[in-house]
């Protein structure tokens, strides 16, 4: 009797420590950066869209990777729209809005596209706004230019990554 009721009292501290285990992250992620959760409201809010932020490094024309967060949107053109310009007009009016410069030096276009850069100070924010669509929903031999995928068919990859001021 004594050694079913130790095993019951190690079996209660096993479940204890099991319960408590599943509770507290093995290795928690350090927390964003407020300048980084401050770019993810202003973008979240600017789309009518939630997205993701993770720290690591950012990649930022004409200067080496840099540690930094990258706030990333996913979802189709029901969610973004069916014109991916539009969508960076309204990224560019809140960069802008918010006090950025733009930087010529890092945008560039595509036919389903775009990047623009922007600097505030030391500060330097690169955004993307690209999209693809699933294979078969446009020729493989006609220009890019001529596909014309309905809003289901986009998918976007939004992406704003930011290098703080060291």
């Amino acid at each position: 009797m004594r050694d079913l009721v130790r095993l019951g009292l190690r079996s209660a501290t096993l479940a204890a420590l099991v319960a408590f285990a599943a509770l507290t992250p093995a290795h928690a992620a350090p927390p964003a950066p407020a300048s980084c959760l401050a770019l993810q409201s202003g973008a979240n809010a600017t789309l009518g869209a939630a997205s993701t932020v993770a720290l690591g490094p950012v990649s930022y024309p004409g200067q080496a990777d840099a540690p930094g967060c990258t706030v990333t949107f996913t979802g189709t053109g029901k969610v973004f729209g069916t014109s991916f310009q539009a969508v960076a007009a309204k990224l560019d009016a809140m960069m802008q809005g918010r006090g950025w410069a733009p930087d010529n030096n890092a945008a560039a276009d595509g036919p389903t596209g775009t990047a623009m850069g922007y600097r505030k100070g030391e500060a330097a924010v690169a955004v993307s706004v690209n999209y693809a669509t699933p294979k078969g929903v446009c020729s493989p031999d006609a220009p890019v230019a001529s596909c014309q995928p309905t809003a289901a068919q986009m998918r976007y990859a939004i992406t704003l990554g930011l290098t703080p001021a060291a």
